[in-house]
């Protein structure tokens, strides 16, 4: 009788933004999260590496917590991006 081995081998990979410029990131109120979270304009996660077109659908799906700022300024909470 032949014996069959069978090996599963799990990657975990983990992605790190590290954006230079702290004037940017600020604590707001989260209404969907329900308290104070880091925010960061629309624009800098995009200019982080995040795709545009994954930026989306995230946001359609509203997996994006996103707060209207001053001057139609859209902010992003970080709390619900790195979920």
């Amino acid at each position: 009788m032949r014996t069959i081995t069978r090996t599963e081998i799990t990657v975990e990979t983990r992605v790190v933004v590290v954006m230079n410029r702290s004037s940017s990131v600020f604590q707001n109120w989260c209404a969907d999260c329900g308290e104070l979270a880091r925010m960061v304009l629309l624009e800098e996660v995009a200019f982080a590496g995040a795709s545009p077109t994954a930026i989306c659908q995230r946001l359609e799906a509203n997996a994006i917590h996103v707060v209207e700022g001053a001057g139609g300024l859209s902010f992003i909470c970080l709390n619900s991006m790195l979920k």
